[in-house]
């Protein structure tokens, strides 16, 4: 059964939260973040809270200055988690709506009354993450769409409609087999981040006990581990996995963690260890699964049940609604006596006939004895720019490489990988595409972890990409979950004093000139609620923490005319 969703065109003036004067933001002590990980001790301690105070009869009586009106809204074939495109896509001086459907549909709408193309939508096997993008793949003067997909498929379709066969395809990453033997539970220095953050360096105090402690008592080196390709790897104990209280007990018990170690048959309790902040979000298709259901018996690091699972606090309501609210729903409740532009017909939009071979099936995996080929997925936008100033445009890539729970559930896809347990395999990277030659023109391999850790190596946000010191090259900026920001040169070399070691970065790299320097600065955010400024050197300019988890890029702009640039 599919997912109607909707689509609403609205101008909407949106309320400020957090706006950062760029220029007047406190810049650190000169020693300051050498000492400890500014960034990753804080943690985004507003999100443990429930409901924000919020002064609901100054809500009542204010007014959106702008004056907002539906214009539209249509059906679409299913949810939509990425951004449309709108752009005139058939040269006929009006505007449309490229709508990325979640499962299996690119739909175009007329973007004057919600009207679907003709010829649209078109299929794909795959899900969406990304929005699309216009290119002329082919060279015959009129832009295609592109669409990149889930399974690391970049698609592209005519004005028509059609799917053309030209595609582009992501490479699998090789990895070691048993890269994760014998290393540190995280071999990344994280008492010493880049930005003081106390949580961090509490947390890799942590590990570190907990290793010492494991290592004495079977003095074994069988673990899991999180690692980073441009970080450094110490060989040494044998890896736990922790497990966190949910966040009701965390506020009920002062914040203090009950950090379980699971061993081969053993568990040691460590107590009054204090925690990072545990509120963590995943988009879709990637979240947690309940260890105890589906996945039982599939991997060793999961055989602790859903102890590890958590909780959010929650708040429930069991008041009626007032009239007014309770009127607003009425669209829902009486569909039947709704105007005719409001009716949709699913069967006159949607061909059944196209939805033949849904199920996508993963190519063969090379037989290594030593070595795992791990599947591509794309989670974010691409970017065409043309990075070498050579004349010809390139497709930039963000990159996440694991091997999908739902898929690998089917023991017929299992049995094709030999029996290696899945969880022990996350990566990230950057893949450029010659869009001439629809080659692959380099890759560069980025971090490299497991799924269970307290930091995954997958790419959430697009690249962003800028010229950097004017040389005409463009260089790549991307943050990675694994809470590591990467600056790298046009041919995929990371700069100097990069990567930068933050908390888990979902949002995009924003790069403009934040101070009115006449230079390009770098801002990153976290989500352990952490904003921070770089030179094009690494060095940090200002940084302030929010306490809310930020899974977004901020948004640079003079927002009261008084000509300072904000956040």
């Amino acid at each position: 059964m599919r997912v109607a969703a909707l689509i609403v065109l609205s101008l909407v003036l949106f309320a400020s939260w957090g706006v950062v004067d760029c220029a007047g933001a406190e810049p650190k002590a000169e020693d300051e973040g050498k000492k400890t990980n500014k960034f990753r001790a804080r943690e985004a301690s507003d999100d443990m809270r429930g409901y924000p105070h919020l002064d609901e009869d100054s809500l009542l009586n204010s007014k959106c200055p702008k004056h907002v009106e539906l214009r539209w809204q249509t059906e679409v074939s299913s949810s939509i988690y990425a951004t449309p495109l709108i752009a005139d896509i058939n040269s006929d001086g009006k505007l449309e709506v490229v709508v990325p459907s979640f499962v299996h549909y690119l739909e175009v709408l007329e973007g004057s009354d919600g009207d679907k193309l003709p010829g649209w939508p078109a299929f794909h096997q795959s899900t969406v993450h990304s929005s699309p993008l216009l290119y002329d793949i082919d060279k015959d003067g009129t832009r295609e769409i592109a669409l990149a997909t889930y399974n690391g498929v970049i698609n592209f379709f005519r004005v028509s409609g059609y799917m053309m066969a030209d595609k582009l395809e992501v490479p699998r990453r090789k990895v070691r087999k048993n890269w994760y033997v014998g290393l540190h539970p995280d071999p990344v220095d994280r008492s010493h981040p880049d930005v003081h953050d106390e949580s961090l360096v509490q947390e890799s105090s942590i590990t570190d006990s907990i290793s010492r402690m494991d290592g004495n008592k079977s003095g074994s080196s069988n673990s899991s581990t999180i690692a980073s390709v441009d970080s450094k790897m110490n060989a040494t104990n044998k890896e736990d996995e922790t497990k966190h209280n949910s966040a009701e007990e965390e506020q009920n018990k002062g914040l203090s963690d009950s950090v379980n170690t699971t061993t081969s048959g053993n568990n040691v309790p460590i107590e009054n260890l204090t925690g990072e902040n545990t509120t963590h979000t995943q988009r879709r298709l990637l979240q947690e699964t309940d260890r105890s259901g589906s996945q039982e018996g599939n991997s060793d690091s999961n055989a602790g049940g859903d102890g590890g699972m958590m909780q959010g606090a929650t708040v429930k309501n069991d008041e009626a609604l007032e009239e007014d609210a309770d009127s607003s729903f009425d669209l829902f409740r009486d569909a039947e006596d709704l105007e005719d532009e409001y009716h949709y017909d699913y069967d006159d939009y949607v061909d059944e006939s196209m939805w033949g071979d849904e199920d996508w099936t993963e190519q063969e995996h090379a037989k290594m004895e030593d070595y795992v080929d791990v599947d591509a997925h794309i989670l974010c936008t691409p970017v065409i720019a043309d990075i070498d100033n050579d004349g010809v445009q390139e497709m930039i890539v963000g990159v996440s490489y694991f091997f999908d729970r739902e898929y690998y559930d089917n023991q017929e896809h299992r049995k094709e990988l030999g029996g290696i347990d899945i969880e022990k395999y996350v990566a990230s990277g950057i893949v450029v595409f010659n869009l001439d030659t629809k080659q692959v023109k380099w890759t560069a391999d980025l971090d490299l972890s497991i799924d269970s850790g307290n930091f995954r190596a997958y790419i959430y946000s697009s690249p962003t990409v800028v010229d950097l010191d004017g040389d005409g090259n463009m260089d790549i900026l991307v943050g990675t979950s694994f809470g590591l920001f990467y600056v790298l040169d046009h041919r995929g070399r990371v700069r100097n004093k990069f990567p930068l070691e933050m908390a888990e970065i979902q949002g995009p790299v924003v790069a403009a000139d934040v101070n009115d320097d006449g230079k390009i600065e770098l801002v990153t955010a976290d989500t352990h609620g952490n904003v921070a400024a770089w030179t094009a050197q690494g060095d940090e300019i200002w940084e302030v923490h929010l306490k809310s988890l930020i899974p977004q890029g901020p948004t640079v702009g003079d927002v009261n005319g008084d000509g300072i640039l904000k956040l």
